[in-house]
């Protein structure tokens, strides 16, 4: 006899998750780095589907334009564009520490393989 499958945990919270005193605003923009060259915010629309049919038309607009959007979940559109650029910093933090621990280990395979190799011919 087989066992009854237990039902699947909710889903975790995610970027898209309402806070009870936020909006979800558009974030417009070219990301370089943690440099953010905002073009435009405007706030996103209340209906779930309505958001995605915007966010699909901007995301289109701004990869034409060489840019993206981002979709912040803030109480103004002050405080959208200061969490976007915040979140930009963390993230090129975060890029260019895994960036230099895979140097470091390119770097310590590659003197492995010379003191190997130099092993064998002596």
């Amino acid at each position: 006899m087989a066992t009854p499958r237990r039902p699947l945990p909710p889903p975790r919270a995610t970027r898209r998750t309402k806070c009870p005193t936020s909006r979800a605003f558009f974030v417009i923009g070219q990301w370089s780095g943690p440099d953010l060259l905002v073009w435009q915010i405007q706030q996103a629309p209340d209906d779930p589907d309505e958001l995605d049919d915007a966010y699909e038309q901007h995301r289109c607009d701004a990869y034409d334009a060489g840019g993206g959007v981002e979709v912040i979940y803030a109480a103004s559109a002050e405080e959208a564009e200061a969490t976007a650029r915040r979140e930009a910093v963390e993230t090129d933090e975060r890029t260019g520490q895994d960036l230099t621990r895979q140097r470091e280990r390119r770097a310590a395979a590659s003197r492995h393989r010379r003191r190997r190799v130099a092993h064998h011919y002596t």
